[in-house]
């Protein structure tokens, strides 16, 4: 016999309560995706992947200069987004949009009349932008809270620092290098000082002005710490501004072109022959005669027999040649390998790139004018790096960007004390000795040393621009204590005719860099120093002939 259903049962009564409970359930279940799947399909939908708004759970970190001055950071910023379904008048919306952001309204109206998607009308928009739209009373536009990276010195760091995407994704500098660092938070200190690299781009900008040229670029290195203090590229870019990130203010020179270094190689042969007991101060070389088709562009003085010194001060090509020759092939690439010169830099910026040389065609021509800075080319930090480690008393530099990095710890011992003083000598003299380089470089108390240097851009359909002369001059001080590497290259000064058609580095990179290490004298409290006019170098004599002429 069939039971009847009572519904007063306590047995039917909780399964009755049962099913009703399940079904709330699936109810609301299904209720709550409905709504889900409609917001978002009324937020995103129509809107390029790579524009959505990704929401950081953790602000993006700081960055600061190593005073602790605050370089890049982040605020609050909104953005409006519409579905064009939405609205009616769209013909007025435009145009008021148009007046609040200052976009064409035809550029706006075309968007709106595009009825299949929806689509953000702006990013970014400022406190006054977003308080404007809100009185539009337009119930139909959507404002989405974001964040936007804001870089207070804007110019004067932007290659150092670097920029993000409109997501906050690194993509150049610091910002690419540290991005998942500074995404968990954590705040970055630089090595550079803020103050100093104002200075400084204000010194490169008034050479390039004034010799009308078309770039340049200013790195300086604490040699006692490792770290790089300033460093500039012009052409530059406003990390706030988009419109200025065109493809040539965004090269970083000072980590990513490479140079033929001209003269200021001379000084780096002169050591590596003196380091390996090949030559020594007092031998003689023949400078009157070319050799394999290099020649000098000044005339030879006296009877033109040279010793290193003479031929660094002159700047001859054929007495480095010489000395080139005699340390061979095989002791130049060791030395560069020693160096860092045959492979990319470990530093912090990540588009940083390796030295340029043909290594497959490397013979005795190639051995010679490498040796005077033809034929290979590395970056500016390359030279840096090369000048601090033989200015060290032979211990490697390892360039850092970081505010206390202890990568110093691991130095190497590259070269002989004696040949540290010895290249130290070299410098000083060039600048004690030298009729046009010394007395624009010279500064009251403070011994300096350098080296200039001009060579010619190469033509990428092969040879030598003509009329395209890069110049340089890389100096060292205080000699007898070396603290500071200062390097400036200028890309094809013009011949001006009140500066007496001059371009070589001794006339337009002397007399930058005085005017740099003055800025660095007073924004870093450096003291004066009083040393000999000469240092006075153990030097080893290897030779019985000394007066023997190569």
């Amino acid at each position: 016999m069939a039971r009847s259903f009572n519904l007063f049962d306590s047995d039917s009564l909780k399964d009755f309560h049962k099913r009703i409970f399940f079904s709330m359930l699936l109810f609301l279940f299904v209720y709550f995706v409905a709504i889900y799947r409609i917001t978002e399909i009324m937020l995103f939908n129509g809107l390029d992947d790579n524009e959505l708004i990704i929401e950081n759970k953790l602000e993006r970190g700081k960055i600061f200069d190593r005073n602790g001055i605050l370089l890049a950071t982040t605020v609050k910023s909104y953005s409006l987004s519409v579905d064009p379904k939405t609205i009616k008048n769209k013909s007025l919306l435009a145009k008021n949009l148009s007046e609040i952001l200052k976009v064409e309204k035809d550029f706006i109206l075309k968007d709106l009349n595009n009825q299949n998607k929806n689509y953000w009308i702006k990013r970014n928009i400022t406190p006054k932008e977003h308080q404007k739209i809100i009185d539009l009373g337009e119930i139909n536009l959507r404002i989405h809270e974001e964040r936007k990276r804001i870089y207070p010195y804007s110019n004067s760091s932007s290659h150092i620092v670097g920029y993000v995407d409109i997501d906050g994704k690194g993509l150049s500098g610091i910002e690419r290098s540290f991005d998942s660092t500074l995404n968990e938070s954590k705040n970055i200190y630089l090595s550079i000082d803020i103050n100093l690299q104002q200075a400084v781009r204000e010194k490169l900008d008034d050479t390039i002005q004034t010799y009308e040229a078309e770039s340049g670029l200013a790195i300086l290195l604490d040699i006692k710490s490792s770290q790089i203090i300033s460093s500039v590229s012009l052409p530059d870019f406003n990390p706030n501004n988009r419109k200025t990130f065109l493809k040539e203010n965004l090269i970083n020179r000072v980590f990513q072109s490479n140079y033929e270094m001209g003269s200021t190689f001379k000084p780096l042969t002169v050591a590596m022959g003196y380091d390996k007991d090949i030559i020594s101060p007092e031998m003689k070389f023949d400078v009157t005669k070319e050799i394999r088709g290099i020649s000098d562009y000044l005339e030879y003085e006296e009877d033109g027999i040279y010793n290193p010194e003479k031929i660094i001060i002159k700047s001859s090509n054929i007495g480095t040649a010489k000395i080139a020759s005699l340390i061979g092939k095989k002791n130049q690439k060791n030395f560069f390998n020693k160096v860092g010169f045959s492979k990319k830099l470990n530093v912090e910026i990540l588009e940083s790139v390796e030295p340029l040389g043909n290594k497959n065609h490397w013979g005795e021509v190639e051995t010679m004018t490498i040796g005077y800075g033809h034929g290979f080319a590395v970056t500016p930090l390359h030279l840096v790096k090369a000048y601090a480690s033989l200015s060290n008393e032979g211990y490697e530099i390892k360039p850092s960007i970081i505010l206390n990095n202890d990568q110093q710890k691991q130095s190497q011992i590259l070269l002989k004390k004696e040949t540290s003083k010895y290249f130290l000598n070299l410098l000083r003299s060039v600048v004690l000795k030298t009729k046009f380089t010394g007395p624009r470089v010279k500064i009251d108390g403070y011994d300096i040393g350098g080296k200039t240097g001009t060579s010619m851009m190469v033509n990428k359909k092969g040879g030598y621009h003509k009329h395209k002369d890069i110049t340089s001059f890389i100096g060292v001080f205080p000699i007898k204590n070396p603290q500071y590497v200062v390097l400036t290259i200028i890309e094809y000064p013009k011949e001006i005719k009140k500066l007496k058609n001059k371009t070589t580095g001794a006339w337009v990179n002397a007399p930058l860099v005085k005017d740099i290490i003055l800025e660095m004298i007073k924004i870093l409290n450096i003291p004066k120093n009083f040393s000999e006019e000469i240092l006075n170098a153990d030097i080893k004599y290897m030779y019985k002939s000394k007066n023997a002429a190569f």
